[in-house]
């Protein structure tokens, strides 16, 4: 404790540039003797983190690379791969979780970051591949509330090329009161003045329901030269369902790569929705599943049985998966 007491009053007098970036230890020394608990992980998390990494640690020399992030490395551990960070990981064979994706799994913030970061690299790619625009699709419900979060931060200090960007919808619920769009009008289109309203495609609806789904087959033909998304983001349901693909859905209307349909679901059971195609067909496509609510799906879907989501099937398909779930 004076050794702490002596570096406060050192470090008092100096200007904050000398003090800004505290080395961890000292912050984390700090906190535990003003009895601040903010940083320290709850007793669940660092269980969940040693069932993880034990695996790792007991594992020599099965490091391995996703080829596309270059600092990711992925260990095997049963079906599932297991992965962390590392500056110089090993680089081997690349092994599958299942339909031939490969998993990430994290703290469920620090998905959400790693999911951004992916929405970057993709954007910055593309362009540098191409003179065109990129193209790219966000699943709705809470889970991408995160995703938005981090892509606004690293916006805020990093330049990323969005005036080159088209944002399109996966899904969009029909029941104007619990519209997909709010929230990507209010937590990702308002919070990035670079993102270009004009390039922001909304699916139809109004305070009437569900508009006419062929309109933004247009829209997206007429705009996407390529008719593909370069990246797409998907959630899973704890039934099984990824986009508002559920099983058993009522078809109202069908276009090449979006259709109207109706779900067993409480919460706006008409939806808009694009269909398995135009996903298996985009450039990367990423499925992030967050919350305790997703355990015994994911379990299920580890021990080979099918659901609506079992269709996506994309060589580049990356899950990001909550630790907590495995």
């Amino acid at each position: 404790k004076q050794w702490y007491q002596r570096r406060v009053a050192i470090t008092a007098g100096l200007p904050e540039t000398f003090t800004s970036e505290k080395n961890p230890y000292v912050t984390s020394l700090h906190n535990v003797i003003r009895g601040d608990k903010t940083l320290l992980p709850d007793m669940n998390t660092v269980l969940a983190s040693w069932n993880v990494w034990d695996h790792v640690i007991n594992l020599p020399k099965s490091l391995l690379l996703h080829p596309d992030h270059r600092n990711m490395a992925v260990s095997r551990h049963g079906k599932f791969l297991i992965a962390g960070y590392t500056e110089n990981p090993m680089e081997q064979e690349h092994v599958k979780f299942f339909n031939k994706a490969f998993m990430v799994s994290d703290h469920e913030e620090h998905l959400y970051e790693h999911v951004a970061h992916d929405v970057v690299r993709v954007i910055r790619g593309t362009l540098e591949e191409s003179d065109g625009d990129v193209h790219i699709a966000v699943s709705g419900g809470g889970t991408i509330l995160g995703v938005y979060k981090y892509l606004v931060a690293y916006t805020a200090k990093n330049s990323v090329p969005w005036e080159k960007v088209h944002i399109w919808q996966v899904d969009e619920r029909c029941a104007i009161d619990h519209a997909n769009a709010r929230d990507l009008k209010k937590f990702l289109v308002e919070e990035v003045p670079t993102i270009l309203k004009s390039n922001v495609h909304f699916m139809p609806i109004s305070e009437a329901g569900c508009g006419d789904i062929s309109k933004y087959q247009e829209e997206f033909t007429t705009v996407n030269s390529d008719k593909k998304f370069n990246y797409i983001i998907l959630g899973l349901g704890s039934d099984g369902h990824t986009a508002s693909l559920f099983q058993n859905s009522i078809l109202f209307s069908e276009t090449t790569d979006f259709k109207h349909v109706e779900v067993d679901t409480s919460t706006s059971p008409q939806r808009l929705t694009v269909n398995f195609d135009l996903i298996n067909r985009s450039d990367w496509v990423s499925i992030l599943v967050t919350g305790s609510g997703k355990r015994d799906i994911i379990r299920s879907i580890k021990e080979g049985e099918k659901y609506p989501v079992s269709n996506v099937v994309n060589d580049q398909l990356t899950w990001f998966i909550d630790e907590i779930l495995l």
